[in-house]
């Protein structure tokens, strides 16, 4: 009798698809691009929905915004967070500048994506980012999109730079308050209710109102923004400020640095600025102008008062303004000249200060004036930059440049010297005795006049710590550094004078003097 097995049927299950998604951008919205990106997402969507093997998870579009960043790409960061939820495995994307144009956040995306196990495919490239060789070949190609992209930039920069150089005015805003850009006429025409409204504001400014007061006066009389908010302080403050009102445009206020991080900044003299004075009908007359501008000095003197080396002295190690800094130890007031940045949270700087009466004697004697002149410093002297190593550089009106050398004589730690070569060598001019060597607490090494411990003589010539006859021997010789042998070598013998002067006698007859500023 025949054995009858039965057999169970195998059932294969169906592999699981893929859950597929597209990204598409375009830098600007105009009706070209437009159309490009609606063919993209058409294009993606029949895709994507006609391959059995993948599940349609959307098209992503960013329109009119760069690709040099991230943080304004609402859908794409949308899509990123899809990816982290699970609902995407599979990105497809036109190319890599679509994507992204900077090279970190493409690389730092693509790498996130990685760790999902989510896979970038960019059609134009062929790349597949989980391949071995996709990461390397995107690092190369983004660096070709990121300097396509500055490249670009800086074209476009060019270009708007020719125009204004040209006297096209171009416009940044289409409507201030008070004006509208008219589009046939290339240029703003008053808006007369408007205007009526700016003109109160200025004699408010000229009458010494407040900046705070002036936009409290406006919010209630319900005068509005152009964008509907009430006026805020800096509101006013912008308006006020505006050329714009007095017929007048000046161009390339700000700049872009860097066309990635589109980081803008003040133009200082960076780049040259455009004034097109007389450009469109003026809503505040010339002299009212004059006055307004008169009335800014005055406010800014008040807030800020500025004294002979405001805006002169320039940090050579950060290239940071000096800032004057005044305090008090001891019931006695100091001042002292600053680098801004050590003032700034997060920034730091090594430059030496400078107190503000040794400015003054340093200035007068690098100019030759018997004493510190104000007026003739400020019409003499363009800048002084603090150099790293202390020294003074003057830049004068007529181009000339003089150096300062600062000898370091006095800081408050330095190395403690005894020199042998001084003994015998230091004559004091007052009253003729030598200088002899003391021990200040067995720690710091001075000369002084031994007249001073003499019956019968009085004696009050400054004494001198060993460091700092040191530093001004090596200046006086030539020298970088102090030697003994060379001392020995050169200088028969040291004068030191009441003021605190050195005269230097050389052997063969020269002398020489030096004073500290």
């Amino acid at each position: 009798m025949k054995k009858i097995s039965r057999i169970e049927p195998v059932f294969h299950a169906l592999p699981e698809r893929k859950k597929v998604a597209a990204y598409a951008r375009v830098s600007r919205d105009t009706e070209r691009l437009m159309n490009s990106v609606s063919a993209q997402v058409s294009y993606y969507s029949a895709l994507i929905q006609g391959n059995p093997e993948w599940e349609y998870a959307g098209v992503y579009a960013d329109c009119g915004i760069s690709g040099t960043g991230t943080a304004r790409r609402g859908e794409f960061l949308r899509m990123l967070t899809d990816c982290e939820a699970g609902k995407i495995n599979i990105i497809l994307t036109k190319s890599i500048s679509r994507f992204a144009r900077n090279t970190v956040d493409l690389l730092e995306t693509v790498r996130h994506l990685k760790t999902l196990g989510i896979e970038v495919r960019f059609e134009k490239e062929h790349i597949h980012s989980l391949s071995e060789d996709g990461e390397l070949m995107l690092s190369l190609l983004a660096s070709f999109a990121q300097e396509e992209s500055r490249s670009i930039s800086e074209n476009v920069k060019w270009g708007v730079r020719r125009r204004f150089q040209s006297g096209e005015i171009g416009m940044a805003n289409k409507h201030i308050l008070g004006y509208q850009y008219d589009e046939d006429e290339k240029k703003y025409v008053i808006i007369q209710e408007e205007a009526e409204a700016v003109r109160w504001m200025f004699q408010m400014y000229i009458d010494g109102v407040p900046l705070r007061e002036i936009a409290g006066s406006m919010n209630n009389a319900g005068i509005r923004t152009t964008l509907g908010n009430d006026f805020q302080e800096g509101s006013v403050r912008q308006l006020i400020f505006n050329e714009v009102y007095a017929g007048d445009i000046r161009r390339q206020k700000c700049y872009i640095a860097d066309p990635i991080t589109k980081t803008k900044l003040k133009n200082c003299g960076e780049l040259p600025q455009y004034y097109m004075a007389g450009c469109h009908e003026a809503i505040i007359d010339r002299e009212t102008y004059a006055k307004v501008q008169a009335e800014m000095k005055r406010r800014a003197g008040l807030v800020n008062p500025t004294y002979p080396f405001t805006g002169k002295m320039k940090c050579g190690i950060c290239g940071q303004a000096f800032t004057r800094k005044k305090g008090t130890v001891r019931q006695k007031s100091y001042v002292h000249w600053i680098c801004r940045s050590k003032k700034e949270t997060g920034m730091s700087c090594t430059s030496v200060n400078f107190r503000e009466e040794e400015l003054e004697r340093i200035a007068a004697r690098t100019l030759g004036m018997q004493g510190f002149d104000e007026a003739e410093f400020e019409k003499a002297v363009r800048g002084i930059t603090v150099m790293e190593s202390g020294d003074l550089e003057f830049r004068l009106a007529g181009g000339e440049k003089k150096v300062w050398k600062n000898l370091h004589q006095d800081p408050p730690r330095h190395i403690a010297t005894s020199t042998d070569c001084f003994q015998g060598k230091i004559r004091c001019a007052a009253c003729g005795n030598t200088y002899h060597r003391m021990n200040s607490a067995g720690k710091w090494v001075y000369w002084y006049c031994i007249g001073k411990k003499r019956k019968h003589v009085e004696c009050h010539n400054p004494n001198c710590t060993d460091y700092k006859l040191r530093q001004v021997s090596a200046h006086m010789m030539g020298m970088e550094e102090f030697d003994e042998a060379e001392f020995e070598e050169r200088v028969e013998n040291i004068t030191a004078f009441p003021d605190g002067s050195l005269e230097f006698h050389f052997k063969g007859g020269r002398s020489k003097r030096w004073q500290r500023a």
